[in-house]
């Protein structure tokens, strides 16, 4: 099992033209804390921030995450979101989550600022599935039926993407990433096969 692994990025641009639009499915924009999910299999955890620090201490909420999988040692991929009264990303609350350390201050945060982990790609389940492609990768993590307290799938919506985006929108997303249906997992890379498409773009 790898002991280290640094996210896959995407590229901020616009939304596949018709001609190419069914070579993508489309998810919500989290505008979230990236982390990578470390499961070595013996029911421990390390969530590590997108820059590789180890962040597991400050969000105790996710230390259910391994009792949700039948293969222990795995390696996901997602954001930590905080959700505000109505159930929309709030960059705000996640902000102040973000800033505690203390254990106490934690603590008090699990009922004040809970946080949720948006899960949505899987590098590893029981063995490297980093060269895979999106839809098989993507499989995998359906499968896992991962839906607990503060754990969750988000959805990948197919084409049109025009679609996907006016549903973000109406729902308080940031946007939609549109994601190469055929491309593997590039660990640290930054590649177009990733497409974040903002509703308020500051050209």
């Amino acid at each position: 099992m790898p002991v280290l692994l640094s996210p896959m990025l995407g590229v901020i641009g616009e939304l596949p033209g018709a001609d190419t639009e069914a070579e993508f499915a489309y998810e919500a924009l989290w505008n979230g804390a990236r982390v990578l999910a470390h499961l070595p299999g013996d029911g421990s955890m390390r969530l590590l921030s997108a820059a590789g620090m180890d962040v597991t201490a400050q969000y105790p909420e996710f230390q259910v995450l391994p009792g949700m999988l039948p293969v222990p040692e795995s390696v996901l991929d997602g954001e930590i979101i905080v959700l505000d009264e109505e159930g929309r990303p709030s960059v705000e609350g996640l902000q102040q989550r973000m800033s505690l350390h203390h254990p106490e201050a934690v603590a008090h945060a699990l009922e004040d600022l809970p946080v949720q982990l948006m899960v949505f790609d899987i590098l590893y389940l029981g063995q490297p599935v980093v060269q895979l492609p999106y839809t098989s990768r993507r499989d995998l993590l359906d499968d896992l039926a991962l839906a607990g307290p503060g754990v969750a799938v988000p959805a990948a919506w197919p084409a049109p993407a025009a679609q996907a985006f006016e549903q973000t929108r109406a729902e308080g997303y940031d946007g939609v990433v549109a994601k190469r249906l055929s491309s593997p997992y590039l660990p640290g890379r930054r590649t177009r096969d990733w497409i974040k498409i903002k509703h308020l773009i500051p050209y």
